[in-house]
């Protein structure tokens, strides 16, 4: 059975990469801030305690879980979200891994999974299967960075992952032996490219497991969350310019590279809203 790599909090985007090339996903260990962690799971607590599942499809439903909350809209539920949003070490990753193939990149989701006994394992996928095939060559389009809000455990539901995966023909379909689980303690990390194959974990101890999944993607796609309704112009007026950005908050201009300019309004930059009015 294969294994995630673990590297500590110290660790460069060098030593990440090293990892990340090879295998497509690594855990990083403390990399919360007992105090942030603390701030965090105390401020999405009561949305987690009036959680309604919203109806999508039964396909989709399906693939979510029905024993799992989601919420998206985390930086107008969570103060201390936004920090963590622009964090460098997380930044250093996606700057290297997405920019060679955009100019810009953007929030695709914030969205805290928290997976409750009886949950069965979620189907196996890749997060770059968001959007078609057709944009697949600029792979990976999105990286993701999961964190443990509470434990992650072999038993409460901790992200399957195929190590290598995103190396594989496309073709391939994951066998028992390809598989780990990123096994985690609250405060880690697990950072892992938008082409490897992994899933949510089954329940079968019933301890909630609570983790917080930011993503970032190619700034030309379409993001998985809508976060410029999910965040408020009066709101987005007191983050930094760079949350702002990631939000959606921005233009994107791909002119240098010989593409177009996208998410423009009134033929200008929709950064023009949080103008002081």
């Amino acid at each position: 059975m294969p294994e995630i790599a673990a590297l500590s909090d110290a660790s460069s985007t060098h030593q990440i990469m090293t990892v990340l090339d090879a295998d497509g996903v690594v855990t990083l260990t403390d990399f919360l801030s007992p105090e942030l962690l603390q701030a965090l799971n105390a401020e999405l607590d009561p949305y987690v305690a009036s959680y309604k599942q919203a109806h999508i499809s039964d396909g989709y439903d399906e693939f979510l879980g029905h024993e799992t909350v989601r919420l998206h809209g985390i930086t107008a539920k969570s103060a201390a979200f936004p920090a963590l949003l622009t964090e460098p070490r997380i930044l250093g990753v996606m700057d290297t891994l997405l920019l060679p193939n955009c100019a810009d990149y953007r929030l695709s989701a914030a969205e805290l999974i928290e997976i409750h006994g009886n949950e069965t394992a979620q189907p196996l996928h890749v997060d770059d299967g968001s959007w078609p095939r057709a944009a697949w060559d600029a792979s990976p389009l999105v990286v993701n960075v999961m964190i443990a809000l509470t434990d992650f455990t072999s038993e409460n539901g901790a992200t399957v992952v195929a190590p290598g995966s995103h190396r594989w023909p496309q073709s391939r379909q994951a066998a028992a032996e390809d598989l780990c689980q990123a096994v985690m303690p609250a405060g880690s990390a697990a950072i892992f490219r938008g082409d490897v194959v992994h899933g949510g974990g089954a329940n079968v101890d019933g301890t909630a497991r609570r983790g917080l999944s930011i993503s970032y993607c190619l700034g030309w796609l379409v993001p998985v969350e809508n976060s410029v309704l999910a965040t408020p112009p009066e709101l987005a007026r007191t983050l930094s310019r760079r949350a702002q950005q990631l939000l959606g908050y921005d233009i994107y201009d791909g002119s240098a590279r010989g593409t177009g300019v996208l998410n423009m309004l009134d033929v200008g930059n929709p950064a023009s809203v949080l103008d002081d009015q």
